[in-house]
């Protein structure tokens, strides 16, 4: 029953580790830092280099090996993180994290609280909020700490 915090490249992780660090440490758990790489970053040249008939098991493969080597690089840069298990996966962020809580039956999920306009949750969504309106368990929300 892990703590799984999403990280993204934005200097607003560092506020999800530490929260998610305090919560695994509370609950005795471990803390898994998990980077989700929508689908659609995958360039032509990574694709090119495969045979068409491989591209998209192998291309997968290698989203999800590289979002775990971002995820590792992200908290590995905060001090205080401690033990964390890297996780990367591909897919629309909010769904593929809520499916991997439920497959890892975590205590919760750490994510960041930002301010966004109206506009742009309507034009660009938000995981956060999809998260919290679709989650069947806690979703916790770390407040943004200056640098």
């Amino acid at each position: 029953m892990p703590i799984v915090a999403a990280v993204d490249r934005s200097d607003r992780a560092r506020s999800v580790i530490r929260q998610a660090r305090e919560l695994a440490d509370a609950y005795g758990v471990e803390l898994h830092a998990v980077h989700v790489r929508d689908a659609a970053e995958t360039t032509s040249d990574e694709a090119a280099r495969y045979a068409l008939e491989e591209v998209d098991a192998i291309v997968e493969d290698d989203r999800d090996q590289r979002a775990t080597e971002i995820a590792r690089e992200i908290v590995e840069g905060i001090e205080g993180s401690g033990e964390f298990t890297p996780v990367g996966l591909t897919g629309d962020p909010a769904p593929t994290l809520l499916d991997y809580a439920k497959e890892r039956d975590a205590e919760c999920i750490v994510v960041s609280a930002r301010k966004r306009s109206s506009f742009d949750q309507v034009l660009f969504g938000s995981v956060t909020q999809s998260l919290l309106l679709n989650a069947d368990r806690a979703v916790v929300a770390a407040p943004h700490e200056a640098a």
